[in-house]
This record gives structure tokens, sequence and C-alpha cells, in this order.
């Protein structure tokens, strides 16, 4: 990709693979964590498909928009989706660490 994209371009195409990375071991962390049944097992779920949804937004629309010049395709009009992607992993990680927050239990009087 180095010799047909511009350098914003390309800091943009190398944006999105680290995001991409640095979720997708998240992910994997969470899902081990989820295995281990010492979370919120709804809260969890919901925390993983936020922030799959994220990579999908963020990532897909930098990586389509990145690669215009190689592709002929204009897709700037998939500016507005990155933010909302950013949105949805910082919602997915406030999610995940509620779900680890052990829940409390009552006092009988």
């Amino acid at each position: 990709m180095k010799s047909h994209l511009s350098v914003e371009a390309l800091n943009s195409w190398d944006t999105a693979v680290k995001y991409q990375v640095y979720q997708s071991f998240g992910l994997l962390i969470l899902v081990v964590a989820g295995r281990g049944g010492f979370v919120k097992q709804q809260i969890h779920r919901w925390a993983m498909h936020a922030i799959a949804l994220g990579m999908l937004f963020f990532c897909a629309s930098l990586y389509l928009r990145s690669s215009a010049p190689v592709t002929g395709i204009d897709f700037a009009w998939l500016g507005p989706v990155a933010p909302i992607g950013g949105l949805l992993f910082i919602a997915g990680w406030l999610l995940a660490a509620f779900s680890f927050i052990p829940e409390s239990k009552a006092v009988a009087n």
C-alpha cells in the first residue's frame, strides 16, 4: 500500500490496523474472562458486541476512505462513521469494566 497511498492515507490505514489489532486482543481477553464465569454474562456479551461493532465502523471506514486512490471510489461520505465506531469502543469498554464489578450481596437484618 505504501507505493499507492499518500502519507495521509497511509497514516489512516496504519491507524485502522493498530486499532483493529488492539481491539482484537482486547476481545480475546474478554472472551477468556467470560469463560471464567466471574463476570455478569449479559453485560459482558453486550460489551463484546459493542467493541466488535466499533471495530467494524471505525476500522472499515478508515480502510475504505484511505484506499480511495487504489479503488477509485470516493468514500468521503464515510467520514462521520469513524466517530460512531469510537463511541462504540468507549461504550463497549465501559460495559466490559462494569461486567467485572461483583454484585453486592443483600445484608439480612
